[in-house]
C-alpha cells in the first residue's frame, strides 16, 4: 500500500479522477437549474376576451372586450409573446345566467399542460339584456335618380314586414327596417333582392340587431315618358269584287306610347300607326285580334292588342254628277283650264262610285274632292292624273270606268 502511495502514476489517476467528478457536478447542476429568462412569467396585453351566453335570448350590452395573459413556460414561443388565438381561448361562461349584471370569473382553454397560465384581471363584469322583438314594414330607400324623363313608381317588397330582436333598453331606438335600392340612370323596371338594415330615427343603422329575414325582393317600376295618341289602322289593297266594308270597329282608339322624350314628343301631334289589315281576300264579316306594332325607339304601347271588328256587305254602285274638278300647286303667274276631249273647257265630272249601300246613302257631293295637281309644271298642255279624295276612304272606290286623266292647259297671266 505505501508503495502505491509513494508511486507518482498512482497520484496522477486519483488526480484525473476527481477533475472528471468535479466537471460533472458542475454541468449537472447547471442543467438541472432554471434559467432566469424560463422563470420569469411573460405578459400579453390585449387578448380578445370572448363571452359564452345565449344569444337566442340575451345580448351582451356590457363587457370587459380584452385581458392581459401571463404564460410562463419553457417554450420559445411563449416567451416571445406568441399567442396562437386559433387554437386557445380566453372566455367566460354566462350560459346559465339570466339578465343583469354579473362578477363572472375568466377562464382559458387549449394551453399546453407544460405553459402555466394567469388572467389578469380573473374576474370581469358584464351585463345581459333580455332580448325583445318587434316588427316594423320595410321600407325603401331610393337612391340615386332614374334616366331623364323617367319615372320610377311605388315600390313592391315581398316580404313586406320584418320581425326585430334588440336588446330591452334599444326596444324604442328601432325606427324602421329600410332596404337600400339603387335608381341611378335606370331605364326600365328594377327587381333586386336587397339586405336589410335596421335604423333609428336620426337614420343610423343600430348595431347588433338581429332582423328575420335578412333579405327581400324589391320591385320598383320606371316609367319611360309616354303620350296618348289617335290609333290609325292601315287598311291595304282592295276588297274583291262585289264586296264592300259597310263599318270597321276598334275596341281602342287611341294608344299609350312610352319611350324616350325626344321620341315622344315627335309623335304628340300624330297618329300611330297601328297593325296593318290586308282586305284582298276578305268575303265576309271579321272580328280580328291584332299586335299592336312598336315603331323604332318605342319602348312600349298600350294596349299590346287591338280588337277589330269588319262588316263586309254586298257592294251597290252610285252615280255622282257634277263634282267640281280642282287644280292644286298652281303657281301665282299662271293659269290654267281642264279642257274636254272636244276642246271646251271643263270645270265638272262625272263617274260612279261603289261601297255599301248604307255609307254611300249617306255621302254629299262635299264629302268628296276631285283634284289634279300640276306643282312645278311651266305653261303647256299636259295630261295630269286625277286624285279622288273621300271622308271615307276605307269604305268607297271610284269604279273601273271613273276618269284616270284630265287635259290640263297651263298659261301665263296676262299683265
Amino acid at each position: 500500500m505505501d508503495k502505491w502511495l509513494n508511486s507518482h502514476w498512482f497520484a496522477r489517476a486519483v488526480a484525473l479522477l476527481l477533475a472528471v467528478m468535479m466537471w460533472m457536478v458542475v454541468n449537472l447542476e447547471s442543467e438541472q437549474t432554471p434559467t432566469s429568462e424560463a422563470s420569469q412569467p411573460v405578459f400579453i396585453d390585449g387578448v380578445t376576451l370572448h363571452v359564452k351566453y345565449d344569444t337566442d335570448r340575451f345580448q351582451v350590452v356590457k363587457q370587459q372586450r380584452t385581458v392581459k395573459v401571463a404564460l410562463e413556460s419553457n417554450n420559445p414561443f411563449y416567451r416571445h409573446n406568441y399567442f396562437p388565438a386559433d387554437s386557445m381561448e380566453v372566455y367566460v361562461d354566462a350560459t346559465n345566467l339570466g339578465k343583469g349584471t354579473h362578477k363572472v370569473p375568466v377562464q382559458y382553454k387549449g394551453f399546453p399542460d407544460e405553459v402555466k397560465v394567469g388572467i389578469i384581471p380573473n374576474i370581469v363584469e358584464i351585463t345581459l339584456e333580455e332580448k325583445k322583438t318587434v316588427e316594423r314594414e320595410v321600407t325603401v330607400e331610393k337612391l340615386g335618380q332614374v334616366a331623364p324623363g323617367y319615372t320610377a313608381g311605388e315600390p313592391i317588397v315581398k316580404p313586406f314586414r320584418a320581425l326585430v330582436r334588440v336588446p330591452e333598453s334599444q326596444v324604442n331606438k328601432v325606427a324602421a327596417v329600410k332596404a337600400s335600392v339603387d335608381l341611378e340612370g335606370a331605364t326600365s323596371a328594377i327587381k333586386t333582392t336587397v339586405p336589410l338594415k335596421v335604423v333609428d330615427k336620426s337614420g343610423n343603422v343600430i348595431q347588433g340587431a338581429d332582423v328575420i329575414p335578412l333579405t327581400v325582393e324589391v320591385n320598383i317600376p320606371v316609367t319611360s315618358p309616354f303620350v296618348k295618341v289617335p290609333l290609325k289602322l292601315n287598311l291595304t289593297n282592295e276588297m274583291p269584287n262585289g264586296y264592300s266594308l259597310a263599318s270597321m270597329d276598334m275596341n281602342v282608339d287611341e294608344v299609350t306610347v312610352f319611350g324616350p322624350k325626344e321620341v315622344i314628343d315627335a309623335i304628340k301631334a300624330n297618329t300611330y300607326p297601328g297593325p296593318e289589315i290586308d282586305l284582298a281576300n276578305i268575303t265576309s264579316d271579321r272580328l280580328l285580334e291584332l299586335k299592336i306594332p312598336l315603331m323604332d325607339n318605342i319602348v312600349k304601347v298600350e294596349p299590346e292588342y287591338l280588337k277589330v271588328s269588319l262588316k263586309v256587305v254586298p257592294s251597290t254602285t252610285k252615280r255622282l254628277e257634277k263634282i267640281p274638278i280642282r287644280i292644286s300647286g298652281l303657281s301665282e303667274t299662271m293659269q290654267a283650264k281642264v279642257l274636254s276631249t272636244d276642246g271646251q273647257e271643263l270645270s265638272t265630272i262625272d263617274f260612279d262610285v261603289i261601297g255599301a249601300a248604307q255609307v254611300l246613302d249617306q255621302l254629299r257631293h262635299e264629302d268628296l274632292q276631285v283634284i289634279a295637281d300640276v306643282s312645278n309644271m311651266p305653261a303647256g298642255v299636259y295630261e295630269v292624273p286625277l286624285n279622288y279624295i273621300f271622308n271615307q276612304p276605307d269604305y268607297i272606290k271610284t269604279s273601273a270606268s271613273a276618269p284616270k286623266k284630265v287635259t290640263i292647259e297651263i298659261t301665263n297671266k296676262r299683265r
